[in-house]
């Protein structure tokens, strides 16, 4: 009996090296933070914050700022000594504001900030944690080898 990834899985492709994918064909790679050329997952954490945050306010910001407008968003994440969890995932939009007179800059700030509380889906799991079950289970339809 075959059973068929779910919409958005990881699959191993090599010791410590993933592939995640979802229905619609994007990929990232994963692995460890040593590792080159892939993501380790708590970057992807902190990727997928800053992300929900910039998509949330993607139209605020545009309204004011134009549909075109570029942004980065710098993350910083630190960790608790000797733990290994997060206590702190930030994310800083930077996008030029010349265009805009201090009045305005600081009103986009608050709107954007407004945005995100209410539309971010990942700040909202952060604030209220999920369960987050990762189980073993039995598949031989899978290869024992890569």
């Amino acid at each position: 009996m075959s059973t068929q990834p779910t919409p958005l899985h990881i699959e191993r492709i090599a010791p410590k090296t993933y592939v995640g994918r979802n229905a619609r064909g994007a990929e990232v790679r994963i692995g460890s933070s040593d590792a080159d050329g892939v993501f380790s997952p708590g970057e992807l954490l902190g990727l997928a914050l800053a992300a929900c945050g910039l998509l949330s306010a993607d139209h605020t910001i545009a309204s004011r700022l134009g549909a075109e407008f570029a942004a980065v968003v710098d993350i910083d994440q630190t960790k608790p000594d000797g733990e290994d969890r997060y206590d702190r995932i930030a994310g800083t939009i930077r996008a030029n504001l010349d265009a805009l007179d201090a009045e305005h800059v600081a009103a986009l700030q608050e709107r954007a900030a407004r945005a995100i509380e209410r539309l971010c889906t990942v700040g909202h799991t952060l604030d209220a944690p999920p369960e987050h079950p990762v189980v073993l289970e039995h598949d031989a339809s899978l290869p024992q080898q890569l």
